[in-house]
């Protein structure tokens, strides 16, 4: 891990001699190792809360994330203005890791059909979006492992992972088909805003413009937009979210699944 003259608070370009040494080493390995950890207790713990108490769990996580974000990005623009004399229009909450923010204080707070949306996306496109953020914390690239900036992201993608799973596990409903159209709805509820922003202020929001950091798909959108195609790579990108969102899905669905007929099993004998 990096080691250095630097303060946990210290900004990014004030870090010196930290070109992305974490990214990708022994601080990629330990944070995995032990969100895996963390993730097991805390579930292990919280199996067979009843829906309310869930709820009210996700909803206090909703709020905390979105008080986080504000201090993140107060902190972070504090600096960007100061030594680039402008605001980070990047910091602005429209990738995908932040529709947790509100999902969560839908599906902890909401009511009907919007808090199913939410529950739905939570139990699918948060948990897709965290894991990989996890396995290729870009954060690294920026900030050493010790440092409020990886702190920061290692914390937040870890917890939309936590409340995904926390929703699958204690609800049954949240599993399937229905899960993954509706998860799927509330994503394209957002991408209808993200999308022409991409394009129109060329940003990468939600990957839809460049689809940046997808191996392989990543060459594919530049191609495209070679070609004079690039109104494609949107529906790129959203096929692929689809297909994480019903492997997510499924997966959980298949553990259920199994762990009944075990369960049958062992009341048949």
């Amino acid at each position: 891990m990096f080691t250095g003259d630097y303060g946990f608070f210290d900004y990014k370009y004030l870090i010196d001699g930290y070109t992305g040494q974490d990214y990708g080493g022994l601080a990629q390995t330990v944070y995995l190792a032990a969100s895996v950890v963390l993730l097991v207790l805390l579930l292990s713990a919280l199996r067979k809360s009843p829906r309310e108490r869930v709820r009210r769990i996700v909803g206090f996580m909703g709020i905390f994330l979105t008080l986080f974000y504000l201090g993140k990005t107060a902190w972070e623009s504090y600096y960007d203005i100061r030594l680039s004399g402008g605001f980070n229009t990047g910091l602005l909450p429209l990738d995908t890791c932040s529709v947790v923010m509100p999902a969560a204080l839908l599906a902890g707070f909401g009511r009907g059909r919007a808090r199913r949306l939410a529950e739905s996306w939570l139990a699918t496109g948060s948990v897709v979006g965290g894991i990989g953020a996890m396995v290729r914390l870009n954060a690294f690239h920026y900030y050493p492992f010790w440092s409020f900036g990886a702190f920061y992201s290692m914390l937040w993608h870890l917890l939309m992972v936590f409340l995904g799973l926390l929703l699958i596990l204690t609800d049954e409903d949240c599993c399937g088909r229905k899960t993954v159209h509706r998860g799927f709805l509330f994503h394209l509820i957002f991408s209808a805003v993200v999308i022409p922003i991409d394009f129109i202020w060329n940003f990468d929001f939600m990957l839809y413009r460049c689809l940046g950091g997808m191996p392989v798909f990543e060459d594919v959108a530049s191609r495209f937009t070679e070609a004079g195609l690039g109104f494609l790579n949107p529906l790129l990108m959203l096929a692929l979210y689809g297909l994480a969102f019903w492997l997510v899905s499924g997966t959980a669905w298949l553990i259920r699944r199994i762990k009944k007929m075990n369960q049958e099993g062992h009341v048949a004998n």
